[in-house]
């Protein structure tokens, strides 16, 4: 295939592509990833976004609060910023009845014991391509509340409370009032606001010293962080993957995801032993 340049800019010639390409690949480059949140950084800040929006008019409560359930999501369902943002309001009204008047069993991370009406919540999320068997949402249970204190289904019930006064039951989870979706950087300014004053407290959450916002977004922020907790629960990567099983529904592009056998006719249900273990201990 041809490329067609409709530029005369010499920084995008054919030379110039070439060069930075062999530039790149005998000089090197320094990656700038999203460092992990701790979780107790994650809870404080939660709370305090509760706090504030109690002291401000709905217009603005309103978006601190999907802010919230935002990083909830996140952490829970270890997800990045993109998959965060493919939540589907209509399939979490769906399900968000599902698991509210569970039972807390007596050990929850004992492997055998039996999660299956266990408190959780369902995040739903949907893509732009379908599966061969029709799947149009990829549902992912989690704890309704972690060891650590995430309130994940207050929040996500908070959420639907939030986009049903806006007028909307259906469409992307964390959108704005009139219906489009939100982009990351405006969940990332909210956050970073609280950050920074959460790292003004000088309390060793957050030192002097980090750069609060080049170091800490939705992007990546909150998967590393749920990532971080499920290594030092002990749980194992396998966990991870499953977590994520959705993900290659999407990637297939209307062929069978490559799943093994057992996965692949699997449930969401099926899985809470792994997803619901995996949100618990964040």
């Amino acid at each position: 295939m041809g490329k067609t340049s409709f530029t005369s800019c010499p920084s995008e010639s054919n030379w110039f592509s070439h060069f930075g390409l062999g530039a790149e690949s005998r000089i090197g480059f320094a990656s700038e990833a999203n460092k992990p949140l701790h979780i107790k950084i994650v809870v404080k800040v939660l709370n305090m976004i509760k706090a504030e929006a109690d002291r401000q008019p709905s217009i603005v409560a309103n978006e601190l609060y999907k802010v919230g359930a935002a990083m909830t999501a996140g952490q829970a369902g270890s997800l990045r910023g993109p998959e965060i943002f493919m939540l589907d309001l209509a399939g979490i009204r769906e399900h968000i009845v599902l698991g509210r008047n569970g039972v807390m069993p007596d050990k929850p991370l004992d492997l055998g014991t039996d999660l299956f009406d266990a408190p959780h919540v369902h995040l739903a999320l949907i893509g732009k391509f379908k599966g061969e068997n029709g799947v149009r949402e990829h549902l992912v249970p989690v704890a309704s509340e972690s060891l650590s204190g995430l309130q994940t289904r207050w929040w996500i019930e908070k959420l639907i409370e939030v986009r049903a006064s806006e007028g909307h039951t259906s469409g992307p989870a964390f959108g704005r009032a009139d219906g489009s979706i939100a982009p990351t950087a405006e969940y990332d300014d909210v956050l970073h606001t609280f950050l920074k004053e959460v790292q003004a407290e000088n309390n060793d959450l957050i030192l002097e010293t980090d750069d609060v916002v080049k170091n800490y977004r939705f992007f990546r922020s909150f998967r590393k962080s749920a990532e971080g907790r499920a290594r030092a629960a002990g749980l194992d990567s396998d966990m991870q993957n499953t977590m994520n099983r959705w993900k290659k529904v999407e990637n297939a592009r209307g062929r069978r995801p490559k799943f093994n056998m057992v996965d692949h006719y699997s449930t969401a249900r099926d899985l809470m032993p792994i997803t619901w273990r995996y949100s618990y201990v964040q």
